[in-house]
Order: C-alpha cells, then sequence, then structure tokens
C-alpha cells in the first residue's frame, strides 16, 4: 500500500502517490536551482509548472485518478532534464538527445505583434508568412466584397489570444519544453529591457527638453490633449458597448419570438418585409417534424450564437473583463454546426422545387344572350377570407392568404385577349414544382378551382385553398379570357384584384366595357386600342419562385 498525497501544481489539484511526489520534488528543485540566477526565472518556472499540469491532467482518466512514477517520468521526458541544456558547446555525442524543437502549431492572436485584434499576426506566425500580407487581404476584401472586417471580427471573437509563454510556443510550432520556455522568457525580458531603456531615454530628453519654456507649454499641451483623448475613447467604447448589448437582447428576443411561433420578420422579393409566424411559414414547406426541430437548432446556432457572442463582447466592452478561455473557438464551432444543418435543409428544401410543369383545360362556359359578357369577382368570399386571414404576402408571385387555421390561399390572375372563333372561351392555366415533372404536373393538376356564371355573368373566386396541411408548391393559376372580335366585355371595379398588370394597369380597364376588335380591346368611347399583346402572360422564371424560399430559410434575419 502506498500513500498517497494532495498536491497543487499551477492552480489544479492531483493526487500523487508518495514515490511520484518525490521524484517531482527533486525535479522541481534541480529547475529552482538551475535557473536560480536567471533573470525571470519566477516566470520561467510558473511558465513550466503550467505545462506539467497540462501534460498530467492527460493522465488522469475515469479508471486512474492517481499520478505515478511513470506518469512523472513521461513528464520529465518530454519536458527535458535541466542539465541538457547546460552546455551547448558540447559535442553531440557526449549530451543526451533533447526533445524534437518542433511541435504541433496552434492558431492564437498574437498580442506581441497586434496592431489591432492581433489576429493577422496570429495568422503570419502560423503561416510563417509577415503579417502584413494578411493585413493587406483584409483590406482589400473589404473594399472588394466589404465582409472583411466581419471576417475580422468573426476571427477576433473565435481565436483565442497567446498569453501565457507555452500559447506563444504553441503558435509558433515549437515545443513546449524547459529550453523553449527559458528561451523565450529571456527574449521577453531581454526586450522588456530595451523598452525600459528607450523609455528611461525619452525620459532624460524630455527633461533636457524642459529647459525650453515654449516646449514645456506645447508637451503639457500635448499630454493634455492625449489624456483626454483616451477618456473620450473609453467613454465611446463604453457607449458603443450599450448599444451592442441592447442590440443583440432585441434580436434575440426577434429569434426565439420568430422561431417559437410568435411572429417574425421574413423577407421576400423586392426587399418587401411581413410579418408571418415561422410555424406557418414552416408548414409550408415539405418537411417532416423531425426534420423541422432539427432546422430550428440549426437556426438557433446559426442566429444565436453570433447574437451571444456580441452581448458576451458588449460585457467586456463596458466592464472591461477578462475574456473567457476557448469561449471563442468553442462558439465558432457551434456556429459552423448551425450553418451546415441549416443549409442541409435548405438546399433539401429547395430540391423539391427544382421542376415546373403546367397544366391546361378548357372551362365550360354558356354563350352570353347578348354581345356582352360580364364579369365580377366573389365580393364576399374574398371578404370573408381577407377579414378572418392572418396574413397576406405579396411578394413577386406570391399572393397568398393565411387564416386563423393554418389554412393558404393563392390568388388567381386574369388575362384577356382576343378570340380565334365568335365564342367566348375560358381557359385554366395551372403551374407548380416539384421534384420531377411528373410529381409537379400532378400538383398542378390537383389544384382546385372555382367560378359560377348566371346568365351573361362570370363571377370569379379571387383565390384557390392549397388545403389544410398542404405544402405549397408554388402553386399558380392564371386564366385567359378569350372575346370574339366585335364582342363586348364589361369589367367590374372589383376585378381590378386579379388582372394581370401590362402596360395598362388594372385600375384602367377595370370598371369599364370594352370591345374586342383586331388590334386589340378598345373603349367604345375611344378610339384608342389597347394591344392584345399586353395581355399574353409573361413565362414565369424559375429563379423567382425558389429566391424567395431560399432567402426566408437562410437569411430569415439578414
Amino acid at each position: 500500500m502506498k500513500k498517497t498525497l494532495t498536491i497543487n501544481i499551477s492552480g489544479i489539484i492531483f493526487h500523487i502517490d508518495e514515490d511520484a511526489y518525490d521524484k517531482l520534488n527533486k525535479y522541481l528543485d534541480k529547475l529552482k536551482s538551475h535557473f536560480h540566477s536567471t533573470l525571470g526565472k519566477e516566470e520561467i518556472i510558473a511558465d513550466i509548472e503550467g505545462r506539467m499540469a497540462e501534460l498530467l491532467q492527460d493522465k488522469i482518466t475515469d479508471s486512474k485518478q492517481v499520478i505515478t512514477v511513470g506518469d512523472i517520468s513521461d513528464v520529465i521526458g518530454m519536458m527535458g532534464e535541466p542539465g541538457e541544456f547546460d552546455n551547448e558547446t558540447e559535442e553531440p555525442h557526449e549530451a543526451a538527445a533533447p526533445a524534437s524543437p518542433h511541435g504541433p502549431k496552434r492558431l492564437y492572436r498574437d498580442p506581441d505583434g497586434k496592431m489591432v485584434g492581433g489576429v493577422a499576426a496570429g495568422l503570419g506566425a502560423y503561416f510563417n508568412l509577415d503579417p502584413i500580407w494578411f493585413r493587406l487581404a483584409f483590406l482589400l476584401i473589404v473594399f472588394i466584397g466589404g465582409s472583411g472586417l466581419l471576417i475580422y471580427f468573426i476571427l477576433w471573437i473565435a481565436l483565442p489570444e497567446a498569453r501565457s509563454t507555452a500559447e506563444k510556443l504553441a503558435m509558433k510550432g515549437e515545443s513546449v519544453n524547459i529550453s523553449n520556455i527559458e528561451k523565450s522568457i529571456k527574449e521577453e525580458v531581454s526586450n522588456l529591457s530595451d523598452k525600459l531603456n528607450d523609455l528611461t531615454k525619452k525620459a532624460k530628453d524630455s527633461v533636457k527638453k524642459k529647459n525650453s519654456y515654449d516646449q514645456n507649454i506645447f508637451e503639457q499641451f500635448l499630454s493634455l490633449f492625449i489624456t483626454l483623448i483616451k477618456v473620450i475613447f473609453k467613454i465611446i467604447v463604453i457607449v458603443v458597448g450599450i448599444v451592442l448589448l441592447l442590440t443583440g437582447i432585441s434580436l434575440i428576443i426577434a429569434v426565439l419570438f420568430a422561431l417559437f411561433g410568435w411572429g417574425g420578420p421574413i423577407l421576400l422579393g423586392h426587399n418587401e418585409v411581413i410579418m408571418l409566424p415561422l410555424a406557418d411559414f414552416f408548414g409550408l414547406l415539405s418537411i417532416s417534424a423531425g426534420g423541422l426541430a432539427i432546422l430550428k437548432i440549426g437556426l438557433i446556432l446559426f442566429l444565436g450564437i453570433p447574437l451571444l457572442m456580441l452581448i458576451y463582447n458588449a460585457f467586456r466592452m463596458i466592464f472591461n473583463i477578462e475574456r473567457v478561455r476557448y469561449l471563442g473557438i468553442t462558439a465558432l464551432n457551434l456556429w459552423i454546426a448551425g450553418l451546415i444543418i441549416t443549409l442541409f435543409f435548405s438546399f433539401r428544401v429547395a430540391g423539391d422545387y427544382r421542376r415546373q410543369a403546367t397544366f391546361s383545360k378548357d372551362l365550360e362556359i354558356r354563350q352570353p344572350i347578348s354581345d356582352t359578357l360580364f364579369l365580377s369577382l366573389n365580393q364576399e368570399y374574398a371578404d370573408e377570407f381577407l377579414y378572418n386571414s392572418y396574413d397576406y404576402i405579396h411578394a413577386q408571385e406570391m399572393h397568398l392568404i393565411v387564416t386563423q387555421e393554418g389554412i393558404f390561399y393563392e390568388q388567381v390572375e386574369l388575362v384577356i385577349e382576343g378570340s380565334e372563333n365568335s365564342e367566348y372561351t375560358l381557359t385554366q392555366f395551372t403551374t407548380a414544382r416539384g421534384r420531377s415533372v411528373w410529381s409537379a404536373k400532378e400538383r398542378a393538376e390537383a389544384t382546385q378551382w372555382h367560378f359560377e356564371q348566371m346568365n351573361s355573368q362570370l363571377v370569379f373566386d379571387p383565390f384557390f385553398t392549397l388545403g389544410e396541411r398542404e405544402n405549397w408548391y408554388a402553386q399558380q393559376v392564371w386564366l385567359k379570357l378569350a372575346v370574339p372580335v366585335g364582342k363586348y366585355v364589361s369589367i367590374d371595379k372589383n376585378m381590378e384584384e386579379i388582372l394581370r398588370w401590362g402596360r395598362y394597369r388594372p385600375y384602367k380597364l377595370a370598371g369599364k366595357t370594352w370591345i374586342m376588335t383586331e388590334k386589340g380591346l378598345e373603349d367604345p368611347d375611344d378610339a384608342g386600342p389597347i394591344s392584345q399583346a399586353i395581355y399574353i402572360a409573361p413565362k414565369t422564371k424559375s429563379g423567382n419562385l425558389i429566391r424567395p424560399i431560399m432567402r426566408s430559410v437562410v437569411g430569415l434575419l439578414w
């Protein structure tokens, strides 16, 4: 049975057996004896103990909680004995082979070479390049695409700063052993000594300059100006921190409201913003409940992590608190995971809208007794849906109404042109999208729209339903009414809602009676024709329908 002791190395508690403790104690005594006359010995010993604590932590497992002699020997082997570096002029065969001077590199921000946050200096140390190239690259990206500042800010948050000697060595790819730690600290002490000498020299020069009254007044003014600038800068930093804090909290609340069905902004079309619960919006898309839950998690990570880091950095700016180690790199990994999840489901959903198909059918109508066909809208039907609607979405080719029950309705469009015979004809064209042309055509055929005829009057329903729990596959219904030459069509004022826009706006057509001529529609009281070509339906651009979906899923709050 061996006696077990509890020790503290660099602030970390370890359980160690008595033999291992004796060996570790002797090794530390050797180090203290070796560096007793070295400038900066306390920092050297502290960094060596910190590195040893990191190595010993790797020896601890769930089944092994006590440090043994073998563990201490392994750590000493990696760190090296002090005597190995006493005489650098010895022949290679007379000295023990030291550990490799190179180790695995880690990416840090370099505080010693920083100009702003140390990102470019850290990248330069990692890739063995002059930091000036990375600084120029960031500036070039800013001027070309405008995202250079965003990339720099993300790296500033994500990359930890190399504070300890061990981290600075790992940043340069040097092994963290006694020799390199001693060398690094000596260089730091030497640089500090040089800086102190420069400050001393400047102070002496300053004293000499004070012999001149004019120079004394100028230096006092300059010192006061610099102090004032520092105070103003601190105030600006605090004010910016408060603004960022309030902004971050507000955006987090907005994201939570949007994701959990309390309403949220969605950008569609030409910068049109509508308010729609995301639960209803996701109900439009072909995604399962499980996939929707994963997508929400991805969106929370993708949108929430930057906002949380914004709040965290706002607190740092306001209260000048220290950085939490590894928080930035952890947040970056979570954000990347959220981005991958969001992109995966976005492209998966977009795949269901790859192909488009159109289905057409001639609708049976009775020819009017007179030479005039009257057109009107089912106003009661329209008013009922608009009154009971949760929201109305009008963006590019989307004209959706969402009712309180979560049922979606799409608006129809009407085109008027000349007939090739002596009869009025009405044709329905329905387009839909799907993963294949066959599935798209099947959905188009299943789309139902209704109208009714009362004598010489056609009454159109302004919307067709997508049905309860039916996904939106960019279904569109547009109608072509062919009017014989020499006959009339009387358009009610309420038809303005479904008339397709052309060279003449719908409100100019609605509320009047028109005659069809060889040149197109004409006002019986006016000789000016309305060209028939105006009302030929333009072909739908596939990108106009996919774009709102992608923008809504991937860029909800951009």
